[in-house]
C-alpha cells in the first residue's frame, strides 16, 4: 500500500462558528472544564446578547436530544464554509438518526439549522471576529504541528486497517473544551477524508496547550483509528448484531457507564484496543498491557476478547487482507458471549 502523505494541521473557520455556538448555550455549560482557554472566555463576553438567536437555541436543543460535540464537529466539517448554507459532504446515517425528533426527518432539520447557522454568522460578524484572533490560531496550529513530529507511524495505521484515507486533516480548536478530541471519516467525490479535531490539551499543573508531544501523538492515533473504524460500523450493523445482543445481557451496566447504544459501546471498545495493540507492535509491550488492564478495570467487559480477536486477525492478513473483511468473523465470537 502507498503510503499517504502527510496530514496537514489546520483551524477551520466553520468548526470554530459551531462550537461558539455550543459555548452559548446553556447545555454546552455542561462542558466547560475547569480549565478554559481565555478566547472561549471571549466568546461568552462578546456574544452574550446573541444567546436568544435561532441557532443558538437549535444547538442547545441538539445537544439535549442526543446530537453531542461530535456530531456538532461532524456538520461543521461536512457543511458548506459558512455563511453558506448546506452541505459540502454527506452527513453520516448515525448523525442524521440523532438529529431526527418527533417525527421530523433528521436531514431536514440539519439542513434548516445550517441555514440558521449562516444567518448567524452574518449578522453576529463571526467571521471578522475570528480574524482578529488569526494570530492565536497560527500558534496553536504550530504548536499541534511540532508537537505531532513527522507522523510516519500513519502509514501503520492504514497497513493495519488495509485501507486508506485519501488524506487527513488535523484541526487545532481554540473553542472546542480543553480536553475533548473527536476522530470522523468524511465521505467524498475523491474517497474518505479522515479528519481529527482537538481542543487545547490539559498538562498536569492545568495549563492549556497544544505543545504536548506525548498527549497530542496519543489522541492522534486513537482518533484516526476511530475515523478508519467508524465507516466499518456503519457498513457493519447487520454482523454487529451479536455484540449487540451480548451488550444488551448487561445494558444496565453499560448504561450506567455513559452507553445507551451498543455500537457506541463497540466503537470505543475497538478504539482502545486497537490502539493498544498498535502499540504492542512498537515494542512497547507493558505500556499496551497496562491500556488493556485499565479499560477491563473501568468496565469494558469486552476487552480481553477484543484483544484475542484482533491476534487473531493480525495472524491472518492472507485470508484477511482488510480489517473491514475480518469484522463480521469477529463478530461472530460473540455468538456465545
Amino acid at each position: 500500500m502507498t503510503p499517504s502523505a502527510r496530514p496537514a494541521v489546520v483551524w477551520m473557520p466553520n468548526v470554530e462558528i459551531f462550537m461558539l455556538l455550543v459555548n452559548l448555550t446553556e447545555e454546552g455549560a455542561r462542558y466547560q472544564s475547569k480549565a478554559v482557554h481565555p478566547l472561549r472566555r471571549t466568546v461568552w463576553l462578546k456574544f452574550d446578547t446573541k444567546r436568544r438567536a435561532p441557532a443558538v437555541l437549535e444547538t442547545n436543543r441538539l445537544l439535549r436530544e442526543g446530537c453531542w460535540l461530535d456530531a456538532i464537529t461532524e456538520l461543521a466539517l461536512a457543511a458548506e464554509p459558512l455563511p453558506k448554507a448546506g452541505l459540502a459532504y454527506p452527513i453520516s446515517r448515525d448523525t442524521a438518526q440523532r438529529a431526527a425528533q418527533d417525527g421530523m426527518d433528521g436531514m431536514a432539520r440539519l439542513n434548516q439549522y445550517l441555514k440558521d447557522a449562516a444567518a448567524f454568522t452574518l449578522d453576529a460578524e463571526a467571521q471578522g471576529f475570528l480574524r482578529t484572533h488569526a494570530e492565536a490560531y497560527r500558534s496553536a496550529v504550530s504548536e499541534l504541528e511540532e508537537a505531532l513530529g513527522d507522523l510516519r507511524w500513519v502509514s501503520a495505521l492504514e497497513q493495519y486497517f488495509g485501507t486508506a484515507h485519501r488524506s487527513y486533516l488535523l484541526v487545532a480548536s481554540l473553542l472546542m473544551p480543553a480536553g475533548f478530541s473527536f476522530g470522523l471519516s468524511l465521505g467524498t467525490s475523491e474517497g474518505p477524508l479522515a479528519v481529527y479535531v482537538t481542543g487545547p490539551f490539559i498538562e498536569p499543573d492545568g495549563k492549556l496547550t497544544f505543545a504536548s508531544p506525548q498527549q497530542a501523538v496519543t489522541s492522534v492515533e486513537r482518533e484516526l483509528t476511530r475515523a478508519f473504524l467508524k465507516p466499518v460500523l456503519s457498513r457493519g450493523q447487520l454482523a454487529a448484531r451479536t455484540f449487540a445482543r451480548a451488550y444488551d445481557r448487561a445494558r444496565d451496566t453499560f448504561q450506567a457507564m455513559g452507553y445507551s447504544s451498543p455500537l457506541e459501546f463497540l466503537e470505543d471498545h475497538l478504539a482502545q484496543v486497537i490502539q493498544a495493540r498498535l502499540i504492542a507492535h512498537r515494542g512497547e509491550h507493558a505500556v499496551a498491557e497496562a491500556l488493556l488492564r485499565y479499560d477491563e478495570e473501568a468496565g469494558y467487559t469486552f476487552t480481553r476478547p477484543i484483544a484475542a480477536a484482533l491476534e487473531d486477525y493480525e495472524k491472518n492478513r492472507t485470508v484477511y487482507p482488510t480489517f473491514e473483511a475480518f469484522f463480521p468473523h469477529m463478530m461472530d465470537s460473540f455468538q456465545s458471549a
